[in-house]
């Protein structure tokens, strides 16, 4: 099963190449959960629903500090040949400077 994850994996990646990176503001919308239960570090977690800057809506899990409804949080978006867009946490700027 896991093979056959790697395999799909590469596949993915070979038919649909990421072409760019730039790093946005989140506008936090909904705090969902607070105080999750910790993934690798240990420390607890929120998951928040942020609108991206092209509308989309995505749900991200947050260390602390939480952010509140308004606050703005650094992401990076990840853009792909066939026009899809991933966005994820910018964590080392999350720990600097925090929600804006």
């Amino acid at each position: 099963m896991v093979l056959l994850l790697a395999i799909l994996s590469v596949l993915s990646v070979r038919c649909n190449p990421k072409v760019g990176r730039e790093n946005v503001l989140g506008l936090v919308l909904e705090i969902e959960a607070v105080g999750l239960p910790p993934q690798d570090d240990g420390g607890p977690q929120a998951r928040v629903l942020v609108a991206a800057v092209d509308t989309v809506q995505v749900t991200i899990l947050l260390p602390p500090p939480v952010p509140r409804p308004g606050d703005f949080i650094p992401l990076i978006a990840e853009y792909y040949r066939k026009g899809n867009v991933d966005y994820f946490l910018d964590l080392e700027k999350w720990q600097i400077e925090g929600p804006k």
